[in-house]
């Protein structure tokens, strides 16, 4: 019985195995014949093959690239599975297999890059119809997040466009200058923000913009007319779209640290005390009384002291979203910056709102842009301003001293009457305040009666106001001291009013492409000025209303009107033969009635070869070939309100030659009904080419940019009795240069991406001639009124004329060999002195004997530009750089002068002596006979090339998979800005700028430039 149990138990257990492995090996066969392995070959429409396409199972890691003949072969493929084809210059495809195993793929090439539009005046346009000279840059090439204004995140990304840093101080903009200085009046730009016209783009958040396009020349530029002269930047900021009611939430925030990139070296207490002792006694005076008994002293580092890591955070939030009649667009932002100075801060506060509506053949929208921003200012009515007087503080003042009111040292004896570097910075005692508001709103409609003829009509009112508050206690700071208290307080007042009047035409008939374009616009601006002050209020009241003493008050205003006709046309035959004309007429209050109007016209035209049979047909490796060519004239009507007018002075009092006096008036300037506008004539030629699928890319423009009719002031006799110069249309300017940007871009597969460019530009500045043949203007103004450059004819603006050093005199024998017919040239000289250049050979050394020693303008700008993506992270980098240029050092001058009782460069250290005749300074001597430290001299002149590594940023974008469907992408960086400079300049920075084009590349104590380390966040919702 148990044996017949046992063989049942076996049979039925040899059953169920049998019928287990032979539903394994049915399932088994079942997925092997799922998946398969397919081949293929992918071709471009011309039947040539596609070498290392991407082919790819969509939705795994599966894949793989086409061989040298296009083919591919992929395995384990199921049978449902979709591929996805994608190469660079190509629009990707993707292709069910749908149980196939041979594919013949055919890739259509992918247009985008020539289809994008740019911006231009009133309106967009094709790259490849453009006819002008137009550079592009989006948001995602601009690296915005860890800079806090626009100018600083464009440096390096424009050819032909110089951005210069106006230093480190928070909230401190940069100088944007396109093609060069073509006036001596007001060079900058002229900046338009969603149509909005403004005079300045830094207080725009960054984290708005969309994209920035730039008109360099004048075909592109002159339908702005008498505004364009010095370039147009057009900003345009982010907008809603349909989300079918959805909306798209967007945040980032970064968190980073500013510290000063460079530290000059400076002496400590024993050190400048044994060079101001031993300078003293060259000129038989006693030491110091700050030099002595260092032992009962502080030993201060003042720079290390005042400059420190400062902490910076930007906040932003943004909603956008719509449906399909309206969108929107709503952002807010927050930016806090510490100076790396103690009493500097910046911040700002941002909205914007945006809404667009359509339905039919109407739309109209709405834009509001809203900035606030509070500076705490450096103290600047100073000589040598707040850094100045910072790092000249001698080592041995001391930090505090509870007898002197204010509670700060004071210095004594024969020193520098200097403030106290901590009392400036302290807001019980001297507190100074900016306060900057700024509205403008946009509100538009437009109808399109008919297909392709639009009517549109834009108002644009903006208010400015601007609130200056400076209020000073008592103190005592040793020889400088304050025994009353102060308050001045500044405002102003700005409305414009914008109106546009626009009519378009725009409709594509067979190859024939047609755009018009005529509008009408009236422009009223208006200004007010008030200023006022008192002393004496009690301590720890600023308001002016509490002082008894010293209340004054001034104040004016001014008015503007711009009326405008303008037209442009642009027509394309076959997208291959391009032609465009502009014309604008402008009136402006700013001239007389002789001279009111102006008339700002322009031609371009473009050819497309790439188009053209013969070339489409044998070259299939390029993508465009397009020669273009403009001619254009612009105008400059950035001058002061009422030039044409003359101001009387009342209240002079004239003698009777009596002993008495009688009261008149005199005729404080001459002026002139016949200035007028200042125009541009410019000439550009330009070609445009991409190959290998829009891999390579190279665009270069060659121009000349010639300024007639320049307004400035021509001096008069003085007999004839006026104040000022009148202003007369007397000077010529031209600009000449040449610019690129090459650049590479390249999708190896779906991980790995990467592209670099190389932009560069050559300009030339020249003065042609001025209002008469010897006129001169001198700018780079030291203390004591000494000039360091000339603007004349036949020179660039602001070229540095100086007298030159020849070395040093090593001996009363070298002394006295410096002569002319037996006289010497130098006879305050003495050994260990500079030998000057007698250049003009009359025997001594005088102004006559400057000669021309640079410019400050640099003879080639250029940037390097990285990008590579892999997987999820991401890697941008940015090289910035200058060859060339001048710096006039006269932040060395001051610290490296022993006359003066201030502290110096640790280079006075290495101080001539008969056994050390290579030193980097002159002898010792407190008198200093011989002027070795003039500030006419070269000496202090440098070369200011540089090459900088501008910015560096790494981002981790973390899969979407991660977040379920909550948040829509989230991604982390860390970046770094100002990395590193390689420069031969001595001083804080190389990135000189001076608000005066005059002291261009004059550097007086600018605040050093900061090196930034921030880590951020974005996340979209």
């Amino acid at each position: 019985m148990r044996n017949t149990i046992q063989n049942f138990a076996c049979n039925s257990w040899s059953k169920r195995l049998g019928l287990y492995v032979c539903f394994l090996l049915l399932m088994v066969g079942t997925i092997w014949a799922q998946n398969q392995t397919i081949k293929g070959t992918v071709l471009d429409a011309n039947g040539e093959s596609i070498i290392g396409a991407s082919v790819l199972q969509k939705g795994t890691t599966n894949g793989t690239i086409t061989d040298f003949e296009g083919g591919f072969i992929l395995n384990n493929v199921p049978s449902d599975a979709t591929i996805e084809i994608s190469f660079v210059g190509y629009k990707t495809q993707t292709i069910p297999v749908n149980g196939r195993s041979t594919f013949n793929i055919v890739l259509k090439e992918d247009n985008e890059i020539l289809d994008e539009v740019v911006v231009i005046g009133y309106g967009v346009q094709k790259k490849a119809d453009l006819t002008g000279s137009v550079a592009n840059v989006n948001a995602d090439k601009l690296n915005t997040q860890s800079n806090a204004n626009i100018g600083q995140a464009l440096q390096g990304k424009i050819a032909g466009v110089d951005i210069v840093s106006q230093g480190g101080l928070p909230g401190q903009g940069t100088r944007i200058m396109v093609r060069g200085i073509g006036t001596l009046n007001n060079a900058s730009p002229l900046y338009i923000v969603d149509g909005m016209y403004m005079t300045s783009i830094d207080h725009i958040n960054p984290a708005d913009i969309e994209s920035i396009d730039v008109l360099k020349d004048a075909s592109s530029a002159a339908i702005y007319g008498s505004r364009a002269a010095n370039g147009v930047v057009i900003v345009t900021t982010k907008s809603g779209l349909n989300t079918e009611g959805a909306p798209i939430i967007d945040f980032s925030a970064n968190l980073g640290v500013n510290m000063p990139s460079k530290y000059l070296d400076l002496l400590n207490a024993e050190e400048w005390a044994s060079v101001t002792t031993k300078s003293r006694e060259a000129a038989g005076l006693p030491p110091l009384e700050m030099a002595q008994d260092l032992a009962n002293k502080e030993d201060n580092d003042w720079q290390d002291i005042m400059f420190n890591p400062a902490l910076m955070q930007n906040y932003n939030l943004s909603v956008k979203g719509g449906g399909k009649y309206s969108t929107y667009y709503t952002s807010v932002g927050y930016t806090n910056q510490d100076g790396t100075m103690k009493g500097t801060n910046y911040q700002r506060y941002t909205l914007q709102s945006k809404l667009d509506l359509k339905k039919g053949i109407f739309q109209a929208g709405t834009n509001i842009v809203f900035t606030y921003d509070q500076n705490k200012p450096l103290l600047s009515d100073i000589r040598g301003g707040m850094v100045g007087q910072t790092i000249q503080s001698i080592p041995t003042l001391a930090q505090y001293d509870s007898d002197n009111a204010g509670g700060y040292g004071g210095t004594y004896g024969d020193v520098f009457n200097l403030y106290h570097p901590l009392g400036m910075a302290d807001d019980n005692l001297m507190k100074r305040q900016e306060d900057n508001t700024k509205v403008f709103l946009n509100a538009y409609a437009s109808i399109e009666p008919i297909k392709g003829l639009k009517y549109k009509i834009n108002i644009t009112p903006d208010f400015q106001f601007y609130r200056y508050n400076n209020h000073t206690e008592e103190y005592d700071f040793g020889l400088n001291t304050k025994d009353f208290t102060e308050t001045t307080e500044t405002q102003t007042r700005t409305r414009n009013v914008l109106v546009e009047n626009l009519l378009t035409f725009d409709r594509t008939f067979d190859v024939h492409k047609i755009s018009v374009l005529a509008g009408y616009t009236y422009q009223d601006t208006r200004y007010r000025y008030l200023s006022g002050g008192g002393r004496n209020m009690p301590a720890g009241i600023s308001e002016i209303d509490a002082s008894a003493d010293g209340m004054s008050v001034k104040g004016n205003s001014t008015r503007s009107v711009m009326t405008s006709i303008l037209g442009r046309v642009f027509y394309s035959c076959k997208d291959r033969y391009l032609f465009t004309a502009t014309i604008r007429r402008d009136g402006s209050s700013k001239f007389g009635s002789n001279n009111r109007y102006g008339n700002f016209p322009s031609v371009s035209v473009g050819w497309n070869m790439a188009e053209e049979s013969f070339i489409k047909n044998k070259l299939s490796w390029l993508d465009q070939l397009k020669i273009r060519g403009g001619y254009g004239v612009l105008g400059n009507q950035e001058i002061d309100d009422y030039q044409y007018t003359s101001v009387v002075t009342t209240g002079i009092n004239y003698p009777d030659g009596d002993g008495e006096l009688l009261v008149g008036a005199f005729p404080k300037n001459f002026a002139s009904l016949d200035i007028r506008w200042e125009e541009t004539a410019m000439t550009n030629v330009g070609i445009d080419f991409m190959a290998f699928r829009n891999r390579l890319s190279l665009t270069v423009d060659w121009y000349v940019k010639n300024t007639k009719d320049i307004l400035l002031s021509v001096p008069i006799p003085i007999s004839t009795g006026g104040a000022n110069d009148p202003v007369r249309n007397a000077g010529k300017i031209r600009n000449k240069g040449f610019e690129f940007n090459i650049g590479w871009n390249d999708r190896i597969n779906n991980d790995f991406s990467y592209s670099a460019n190389f932009i560069g530009s050559f300009n030339r500045n020249e003065v042609i001639n001025m209002g008469t043949d010897s006129q001169v203007i001198t700018g780079g103004t030291i203390h004591g009124g000494t000039w360091t450059t000339r603007t004349l004819a036949g020179y660039p603006i602001a070229g540095f004329w100086l007298i030159p050093c020849d070395g040093y005199f090593n001996s009363v024998e070298e002394v006295n060999a410096h002569q002319k017919d037996g006289v010497l040239i130098q006879p305050s000289a003495q050994p260990g002195d500079i030998r000057f250049k007698d250049t003009n050979n009359d025997g001594s050394i005088t102004d006559d004997d400057r000669v021309y020693c640079g410019s400050p303008f640099p003879d080639f700008t250029f940037s390097i530009n990285g990008n590579v993506t892999y997987k999820n992270w991401d890697l941008a980098v940015t090289f910035q750089g200058v060859l060339g240029n001048k710096i006039y050092n006269a932040t060395r001058l001051e610290l490296e002068d022993v006359t003066r009782g201030g502290n110096y460069m640790s280079t006075v250290l290495d101080y001539w002596t008969p056994e050390n005749p290579n030193a980097s300074v002159p002898r010792l001597t407190w008198n200093d006979t011989n002027r070795n430290a003039r500030s006419e001299s070269d000496r202090f002149l440098e070369d200011g090339s540089y090459f900088r590594m501008r910015s560096l940023q790494i981002g981790y974008t973390f899969p979407k998979k991660w977040f379920k469907g909550f948040v829509e992408k989230a991604r982390v960086y860390v970046s770094g800005d100002n990395l590193f400079t390689i420069t031969s300049y001595t001083g804080y920075s190389p990135d000189v700028n001076s608000t005066n084009m005059y002291s261009r590349g004059f550097d007086e104590f600018i605040y050093p430039n900061s090196r930034t380390f921030m880590m951020g966040i974005n996340v979209t919702f």
